[in-house]
């Protein structure tokens, strides 16, 4: 995937009125609480990438882990692995198969990702979106995202959201050609002890590390 799309991959209040104005509102607070409440999260999570450039969709499927204020790791599984990792200071892209590392600023990537920012403990849904309920499908919410700060390429924004825990089920963006990137998370834990060097990343031997191609 472009890189942008990478960051974009993982996260409003403009609602109509009466009772659906009120679902939006509940919608919305029960998901602020969980990840004001949420220090740490691990789970397992599934991408399918559809584009009227592809014969089809592209799937991939791996776990992910998140420590606030600002760490994080994506772990892509074999055939097309990838490894992601925030350590606090730096963000690094590692594609094996290209022998490449991209390294960034972790302040420049969260910078220009709303959705990521939110998703690492950074963020806040009053302050950084307006929300639309799109849909109450009955055991899920269905929210429709757009960031307040408008960034090139970032499209629009879907997450579904379990009524029973307020856990996010589903993370969806749409880019403005029509590229659509569905993220489906699973077997979460939540406030667990994760390892410090899960967060940490050392370039192997023999990779080129290089800026993203937009820095």
């Amino acid at each position: 995937m472009p890189f942008a799309a990478v960051l974009a991959a993982v996260l409003v209040l403009v609602g109509s009125g009466g009772a659906r104005a009120d679902e939006l509102r509940t919608a919305l607070d029960r998901l602020q609480q969980r990840y004001d409440a949420t220090k740490t999260m691990k789970a397992d999570f599934k991408q399918v990438v559809e584009s009227p450039s592809l014969a089809g969709t592209l799937e991939s499927k791996g776990t992910v882990a998140f420590e606030k204020p600002n760490r994080m790791r994506w772990d892509y599984a074999a055939p097309d692995p990838q490894l992601i990792v925030g350590d606090g200071t730096t963000l690094w892209v590692y594609q094996p198969d290209l022998k490449q590392v991209i390294k960034a600023p972790l302040t420049r990537a969260f910078q220009s990702s709303t959705p990521v920012t939110f998703l690492a403990g950074l963020g806040s849904l009053e302050r950084d979106f307006e929300a639309k309920l799109e849909k109450d499908e009955g055991k899920e919410w269905l929210l429709r995202l757009t960031p307040r700060k408008q960034e090139q390429g970032l499209g629009t924004l879907f997450l579904a959201v379990r009524k029973s825990d307020a856990s996010v089920a589903e993370a969806r963006i749409t880019d403005p050609v029509g590229t659509t990137t569905r993220i489906l998370f699973s077997d979460e834990e939540r406030n667990v002890a994760l390892a410090a060097d899960l967060f940490r990343f050392i370039p192997p031997d023999g990779v080129d590390v290089v800026a993203p191609p937009s820095y």
